[in-house]
């Protein structure tokens, strides 16, 4: 049978398509040997380019002893090429400042293979034309070495370790039945242990010689680029690739058709919650028209509607479901899938199926209201009006993205312009009667699979296939009334406020364009102006305290206040009915109470300025603290607890946190006794006395500002209460470890031996920049050389993450934090190397290139960054909060040349020998079955 659907539904690239022209700035060509090429000029961000090489294959197409391979080749394209040598790749790059990891990457999907070199700084030639070469390589120039093969061994077997997640194994199971003995069905991308470990070299070699051809190839050039000039690089570049004689047609593989209800059961006894989700399996179009895409807004707008109903149902607390959803989603290249799917509450499988089921059902007969549709519409179109207004600030990885999914599926490609109005039209023309039709036709008594999944001891509350079957054919006869629900048609503030006024002006120090405001109630206002985003703001408050202001008996309930008034609503409104007042607005201020601040994150677009305001102005003086919120976040809470004792990836967190604070009784820990020390009332009150009083906070907005934003500030912020005699600073409760040695091993059930090793070296060392950028590039440093050694030369872990930092709050201390995952039997040996590597920075210079490496990217990076409204709200914050002075550009650059080799030595002498650390290691009890 599987043979039968192999050869009805194998297919060439060409029989996907899509008849709406593609963007006509995009330039694009077929060379003879049937590469394709796009290159498309973009100016975000400035003098930068990326480069994306993109391979139609995937792991679907390796042969059974294969599997695992498409990946494998993945990780070998930066092991060695016919122009860069070994790690030539990556280390030509970082010379330029363009990093492994942020800038340069790569995935491996079932149906595809992507690479991608961005932030390329365009201004050196030299560097563009190597980065074509590099591109050029990966096409068909691999060196796939014998020792380069089996040194990539051990790193893969490592990432299939840190991969094999509870989630994974959950989802290995599902996709059985799914996929139905399809291709889909045997291969996870990273493939058979057995066959990475043992496989011969000759099988990568046939693998990559196959499929790894130019007429499969797409190279995509985004960037501030001279498109004529790369075109002819490309065409000179790329041509000379031979075309493959004889080529194999890539197949596409498609999931078997069945009438029969399949059903699954899947359980891991590192499960934190019980699941179950309804698929209908639907064709993918092949040719993508102006029709499959009304389709696919129908698409959106129906699930958007339909959770906003599930929303209700839960905020109401009327549901056995701790969340409920439905989404559409891709399951292969030819089908997609209509899903609807419930988070269950313990022991509430079946009842949280039921409700999901219902409200499908009572849209599917009954259809959406107007008001539904009218509120979808608004929504998306305010959408697709904040793109069109900042469509030059559509950065260059976004535009590479969507020309890969127009070479690899047809997705239409269209200019911004273009674009909107085909969409927008397409949502201004959808009636209700249309959608309601369309409606009833996606779910069909055909291609339906039921997965169920959780933690081994949720099973026995598991309910049979037949259970189900008979829950939906209830559902489908019972009477059901239409949804309807009551509009607040209230104003958002419904009280008449007068601006304040203005008492003093003060300069925000280094940042000239700044102007800052102190208001009548003591708020202190910094607006700073930028053309970076024709239609951002970016909006920020802050004031000292926090948690650390908080009694210990009152902590638990602070950790949920922000939670529970962020869901309760505002003012006159509760949760639904504030979400459909603000449907179509760009705008959101979200409070936070961290551990020695409190304040708000938030941004909005120029027309909705005002209505961000508004939403500031309520959370200080109207908030909401639903009861039934606080009932569904202690429910859900309850949940968790039920299996978080298996959560080996919880259980280490919480090792950590207790001995980087000593056991302090103020460290956070989700546990049963935290449950027990939750409050509404406290947690009521503790909201009230952290988001309070105006003249303790400092509001900063940086953006495209309008003019009348002053004024709207003063009317809103103006009338929050204040009192400039009531400002508070934070507590240092000394939330550090033990002076000396912590050293903390354990062990755990796994169902994969894993161990996770975590180092943390800490001390007091005084605020300088200087000091936070050693800090940084000693953490850049050791990152460098654990790639090395480490991951490459040992294969013993997937990767080293490690930070340095340089914290100033509470009080000035440095930070340097390792972790990794790797086979229990190597701990020792990468732990032994771990310190080498951090007493080698001590005891002699580091490596001279590595270190320029890294200065050149923090220059970079900080150039790409200071052409974003984020970066200059970051500023502001430190100057003002921290007193941080801002650096100028060439003042910047002048303090990252002082930083020598000697000063990183002697930095990282001032660590080792005035640290204290904190070890913490998870091993496996004993691996399974024995």
């Amino acid at each position: 049978m599987i043979g039968i659907i192999m050869l009805s539904f194998q297919m060439t690239f060409s029989q996907f398509k899509t008849t709406i022209p593609l963007d006509r700035n995009v330039t694009t060509g077929k060379l003879k040997n049937g590469l394709t090429y796009y290159i498309l000029h973009n100016e975000e961000p400035k003098d930068r380019a990326s480069f994306y090489f993109v391979q139609n294959v995937g792991a679907i197409l390796e042969e059974d002893n294969q599997n695992g391979l498409a990946h494998f080749l993945e990780h070998m394209a930066f092991n060695g090429t016919k122009h860069f040598k070994g790690k030539g790749i990556i280390k030509m790059l970082e010379k330029n400042g363009v990093s492994f990891g942020k800038d340069i990457n790569a995935y491996t999907a079932q149906d595809e293979t992507v690479y991608n070199i961005s932030g390329v700084p365009v201004a050196n030639e030299k560097l563009i034309d190597s980065t074509l070469w590099i591109l050029h390589d990966w096409s068909g120039s691999l060196s796939l070495t014998n020792q380069e093969i089996d040194a990539e061994r051990g790193v893969i077997r490592e990432e299939w370790r840190t991969r094999r997640t509870s989630d994974f194994r959950l989802k290995m199971q599902t996709d059985q039945v799914l996929y139905y003995n399809s291709q889909y069905s045997k291969r996870d991308v990273i493939g058979d242990l057995n066959i990475i470990n043992n496989f011969k070299y000759a099988e990568l070699r046939n693998y990559y010689k196959k499929w790894y051809r130019p007429d499969l190839q797409a190279v995509i050039i985004v960037g501030d680029i001279d498109v004529k000039t790369m075109e002819e690089k490309v065409k000179s570049i790329f041509s000379g690739i031979p075309l493959a004689k004889k080529a194999t047609p890539r197949p596409y593989y498609d999931i078997p058709k069945h009438d029969e209800f399949y059903f699954v059961t899947a359980t891991d006894k590192e499960a934190n919650s019980a699941s179950v989700t309804l698929k209908y399996v639907l064709d993918e179009p092949l040719v993508k028209d102006s029709l499959v895409t009304r389709t696919n807004v129908m698409n959106s707008f129906y699930t958007s509607i339909l959770n906003n109903r599930f929303r209700e149902l839960i905020l109401k607390n009327q549901s056995s479901g701790l969340s409920l959803k439905s989404y559409f989603e891709p399951i292969s290249r030819l089908n997609t899938s209509f899903n609807i799917s419930a988070l269950a509450k313990k022991g509430k499988v079946l009842e949280a199926f039921q409700d999901v089921y219902t409200e499908t059902e009572r849209m599917k007969r009954f259809g959406a209201v107007q008001s539904e549709l009218d509120r979808t519409k608004k929504d998306f179109i305010s959408s697709y009006d904040d793109f069109i207004k900042n469509k030059d600030k559509v950065d260059n990885d976004s535009w590479a993205d969507k020309l890969t999914n127009y070479f690899l599926k047809a997705k239409p490609f269209l200019a911004p312009q273009d674009d909107y109005n085909l969409i927008v039209g397409i949502i201004k023309n959808i009636s209700l009667t249309e959608l309601n039709a369309y409606v009833k036709t996606i779910q069909k008594p055909v291609d339906q699979i039921v997965l169920i999944s959780g933690s081994d001891k949720d099973q026995n509350d598991f309910p049979k296939k037949e259970a189900v079957v008979d829950v939906m054919k209830k559902v489908e006869t019972m009477a059901l009334e239409p949804y309807s629900k009551k509009e607040n048609n209230d104003p958002l503030v419904d009280k008449d406020l007068k601006p304040a006024a203005i008492k003093k002006t003060f300069e925000v120090p280094g940042i000239n364009n700044a102007k800052g405001y102190t208001l009548e109630n003591g708020a202190n206002i910094i607006i700073l102006p930028t053309k970076h985003s024709q239609d951002q703001i970016v909006f920020s408050a802050f004031s000292k305290g926090g948690k650390s202001l908080i009694k210990n008996e009152n902590l638990a309930s602070a950790e949920i206040a922000t939670t529970i008034a962020r869901s309760s609503g505002l003012g006159n409104f509760d949760n639904t009915g504030l979400k459909e007042k603000v449907t179509g607005k760009v705008a959101q201020a979200t409070p936070f109470i961290g551990e020695n601040t409190e304040g708000f994150q938030g941004s909005s677009n120029q027309a909705d300025l005002e209505t961000m305001l508004q939403l500031l102005y309520l959370s200080f003086e109207a908030p909401r603290f639903d009861p039934n919120i606080y009932s569904i976040l202690k429910t859900q809470y309850q949940n968790r607890l039920e299996n978080i004792k298996k959560d080996n990836a919880n259980a280490f967190k919480d090792t950590v946190s207790l001995a980087n604070s000593n056991h302090n009784a103020r460290t956070f820990i989700f546990n049963e006794k935290f449950l027990e020390n939750i409050d509404l009332q406290k947690a009521t009150q503790i909201y009230k006395e952290r988001i309070n009083n105006a003249a303790d906070f400092t509001f900063v907005f940086v953006g495209n500002i309008p003019d009348s934003a002053l004024g709207l500030i003063q009317k809103y912020i103006g009338n929050i209460k204040g009192n400039a005699n009531a400002t508070e600073t934070f507590t240092d409760h000394n939330l550090e470890p033990k002076k000396g040695k912590t050293e903390v091993h354990f062990k755990r059930a796994m169902e994969i031996p894993k161990t996770t090793a975590y180092l943390h070296l800490t001390g007091k060392m005084e605020y300088s920049q200087e000091n936070a950028i050693g800090m940084y590039i000693i953490g850049e440093l050791l990152s460098k050389r654990f790639l090395q050694t480490i991951r490459e030369e040992e294969g013993g872990s997937y990767g080293v993450n490690v930070s340095g930092s340089l914290e100033i709050t509470p009080k000035p201390q440095y930070n340097l934090a390792l972790g990794f995952d790797c086979n229990p039997e190597k701990e020792e040996k990468l732990m032994q190397i771990v310190w080498k590597e951090i007493n080698d920075l001590k005891s002699k210079p580091a490596i001279s290139s590595d270190f320029e490496d890294i200065k050149k990217a923090l220059i970079k990076n900080r150039e790409e960054s200071m052409k974003t409204n984020s970066f200059w709200s970051n500023t502001i914050y430190n100057v003002s909060m921290n007193q941080i002075p801002f650096l100028a550009d060439d003042e910047y650059k002048n303090l990252i040349a002082k930083i020598s080799l000697k000063t990183i030595q002697q930095l990282s002498k001032q660590i080792i020998d005035s640290s204290s650390s904190v070890e913490v290691i998870m091993s496996p009890e004993s691996q399974p079955g024995k």
